[in-house]
């Protein structure tokens, strides 16, 4: 292939190849990657941009594309089809090697190998490794280091090039080799729907291509039950526990129009007969059936089972002379109980399993610390635990006692592959208090409730009208609407709570009404600020953050200020609020790296996406970048002291955190807290969002942006219902419930 024709216009088609020399930005979502390549006898390097499948510096390329001008960016080649090929000379193979490619191989040790090997060094490195042992001073360790990663980095190659003619960029290929394993491609031709509801962010349309790529039809078997499975995973995702069948089968006869409603319910059907669904028959007549994935319908018929167990079995612990035991309480916390706090205190220690629910400042805090210390004089067994990590901390300052996430309270194991406590390994304790109950999906209730000893008592302390669990199902609703647990509902705010705008606006928010800022501008700790511009918002919100609320109230910003919007994207989403709060709050830190599409500095906040129990970090845990190391490829974060490292093929795992979805911030607490709540955030707002924001903060909170938008908000009350039969099996009025499940648990 020849050099560029600078006669030819740019939409002609040209073929052109050469050898990558510098990439200079990629997405890792969709591959669009800009790079220069050295072509044949061309002194100057071209500039190349399109979607590509992961190319590494040093490799060959052969290109199909057109000359375009940016306005920008000058002359480019746009890459309509590409392929990449190993470089064969040595210094290519030397860039190759050392670019990055594989962990623990830099340019230096890189170029001992090519000087050892010559243009044979590929071959060494995937038929014979063991010949590594020529290259003096290469220890055992780092031999077989290089070589397990030189596997993995060419079996990626391999599926990120396959992958890529459907569009898939390297952070979702990323996603699929760690859910499928090395050999995902082998995996994907056999069965390429396992795409669709096995990994997240690939969805039925890219799977659905690969699948006719290998020759399956429209109408087989495997694609219909495939849809079926696609959306009753989108369901899950969405926080429903189960789907109604009919409108099941017109989501997924939307993925596959082709096929018809008659074939879709023959496919339920085998779907049924195999186990792979579970359907359970609707309580009104007419026949319909609702369908559970498996796992799902285990822990809501578990959680029933469980939580009745607990209702019908008597307490090992009795607390003598009640309310004697409340006048020591109050007195020895120097507290002084309202009635309603009394009675509520009364019912924990009366009732097998209880509901305590109410918003900031209604005495929440105070009712445990007294349930706890009565408890405790009794020298009865507590567990406290709540979802995250910063809610446990909050929960033990305040009771003085240890508390832990629910994780840590039921013994992951990450080389088990699960939980250490459960049916048959009940955990030691008489009482076990749940804080922020309301986060408690379906399937983390079934692994706490299937730990705990029926004879123990269960408390839940929670906000009925923050956000639901980010998992399926509506729990703490369920579990008050059955009318089968005791709930106790607070709705006095306390003198001690009364002069916080922040509660008080709270409250305003609950009830409907549009939040009042504090009357006191100087001394005040609730503020709306009017701005209808997004770009007016940015720039105020990025001079709040860096200069005013810092120099008034003497915090840092790195770490006591917290950005929480409804989104992920659009204007003011954590997106872009991220990179210009990095930018302008850290903006010379010395080293960084890219991936997926993010860029991560030294001093950055970033926050853990998803649970990883082999890191021992969990979703919504938040800490700093402490190190980054270029050529082992590794990032460290410290989260609350304790450091933990990231290879950089799995930063997808974090993003950075100085602006976070409200749906995040459920669990944590902030010192100041801003919330931008503009006209292109109306698909999110609604009121229960508005007041889990301003329920974060403790000393300061401003939402900024347009009345409009913070009207929608408060008088947006229905949230869409979840599918959930909690409730219904709690009250008897569900599916029957097994009595030998009941006199024995760990029958499971």
């Amino acid at each position: 292939m020849n050099g560029p024709d600078k006669n030819k216009t740019p939409e002609t088609l040209e073929s052109l190849s050469g050898r990558i020399e510098r990439i200079t930005f990629t997405n890792e979502e969709n591959g669009y990657t800009v790079m220069h390549v050295k072509l044949p006898r061309q002194k100057n390097l071209l500039t190349v941009v399109g979607n590509l499948s992961s190319p590494v510096v040093g490799e060959f390329i052969e290109m199909e594309g057109s000359f375009v001008n940016s306005p920008n960016y000058g002359r480019q080649f746009k890459i309509s089809k590409h392929r990449l090929m190993a470089p064969t000379t040595e210094p290519a193979l030397k860039k190759y090697l050392g670019s990055g490619l594989i962990k623990g191989l830099g340019p230096v040790l890189a170029g001992r190998l090519v000087d050892r090997f010559g243009d044979k060094t590929l071959d060494v490195l995937e038929k014979t490794p063991e010949r590594l042992t020529e290259v003096e001073g290469l220890g055992a360790n780092r031999r077989e280091s290089i070589i397990d990663a030189w596997r993995k980095a060419s079996g990626m190659k391999r599926l990120m090039s396959f992958l890529a003619e459907f569009g898939v960029g390297p952070a979702v290929a990323m996603r699929i080799i760690r859910r499928l394993g090395d050999g995902a491609d082998e995996l994907i031709r056999e069965d390429p729907y396992r795409l669709a509801y096995e990994v997240s962010g690939v969805g039925f349309a890219t799977a659905d291509k690969v699948a006719k790529t290998i020759g399956l039809k429209p109408d087989s078997p495997r694609r219909l039950e495939a849809s079926l499975l696609f959306a009753l995973s989108t369901q899950a995702d969405e926080g429903h526990v189960f789907c109604p069948d009919a409108p099941l089968i017109k989501q997924a006869a939307a993925l596959t129009p082709e096929a018809g409603e008659e074939a879709l319910w023959s496919a339920l059907g085998r779907l049924i007969l195999e186990g792979r669904v579970k359907s359970e028959p609707q309580m009104e007549p007419g026949g319909a059936n609702d369908i559970y994935l498996p796992k799902l319908n285990r822990a809501e018929n578990w959680v029933a089972q469980d939580l009745l167990g607990i209702l019908h079995t008597r307490p090992l612990i009795e607390v003598p002379r009640l309310e004697k035991a409340l006048e020591w309480a109050e007195s020895s916390l120097g507290l002084n109980l309202s009635e309603g706090q009394r009675e509520a205190a009364r019912l924990a220690l009366e009732k097998k399993a209880l509901i305590i629910t109410g918003g900031p400042g209604t005495g929440k805090t105070t009712i445990t610390r007294i349930i706890t210390t009565i408890f405790s004089a009794v020298k009865a067994k507590i567990a406290l635990v709540a979802p995250t990590g910063r809610a446990a901390k909050r929960l033990s300052t305040a009771t003085g006692l240890p508390a832990k996430t629910v994780h840590r309270l039921l013994e992951y194991s990450p080389l088990a592959g699960g939980f250490m406590r459960g049916p048959k390994n009940k955990l030691d304790v008489d009482v076990l208090l749940v804080d922020e109950a309301s986060m408690v999906d379906i399937q983390l209730m079934n692994q706490l409730v299937g730990a705990l000893p029926h004879q123990a008592r269960l408390i839940m302390v929670g906000d009925q009208d923050q956000l639901p669990s980010v998992g399926p199902g509506r729990v703490l609703a369920d579990m008050m609407e059955s009318g089968t647990i005791a709930v106790a509902r607070l709705n006095d705010i306390y003198r001690q709570a009364q002069g916080s705008q922040i509660i008080l606006a709270a409250h305003q928010v609950r009830q409907g009404l549009f939040p009042e800022s504090s009357p006191d501008r100087d001394n005040g700790d609730f503020y709306f600020i009017e701005e209808n511009d997004p770009a007016q918002v940015l720039s105020k919100i990025v001079y709040l953050v860096s200069r005013k609320i810092p120099d008034k109230f003497g915090l840092d910003p790195m770490e006591d200020i917290q950005v929480l919007t409804p989104m992920h994207n659009r204007d003011l989403g954590t997106e872009s609020l991220n990179q210009v709060l990095s930018d302008t709050l850290n903006p010379s830190a010395a080293h960084s790296v890219q991936r997926f599409g993010r860029k991560f500095k030294l001093g950055d906040r970033v926050m853990q996406l998803r649970n990883n129990y082999n890191r021992d970090v969990f979703n919504g845990d938040s800490g700093r970048v402490e190190k980054i190391e270029t050529e082992s490829q590794e990032l460290s974060v410290n989260f609350e002291g304790r450091s933990v490292i990231y290879d950089f093929a799995d930063l997808d795992e974090l993003t950075l955190s100085y602006a976070v979805t409200i749906h995040k911030s459920q669990g944590s607490e902030f010192p100041v807290v801003i919330i931008p709540m503009v006209k292109s955030h109306y698909i999110m707002l609604r009121r229960n969002l508005l007041y889990t924001a301003i329920t974060r903060g403790r000393r300061f909170v401003v939402v900024i942006g347009s009345t409009e938008a913070v009207r929608k908000a408060v008088s947006t009350d229905h949230e869409l219902k979840r599918h959930s039969r909690l409730a219904l099996k709690l009250s008897g009025q569900g599916r029957a419930l097994d009595p030998r499940m009941l006199a024995h648990p760990s029958s499971r």
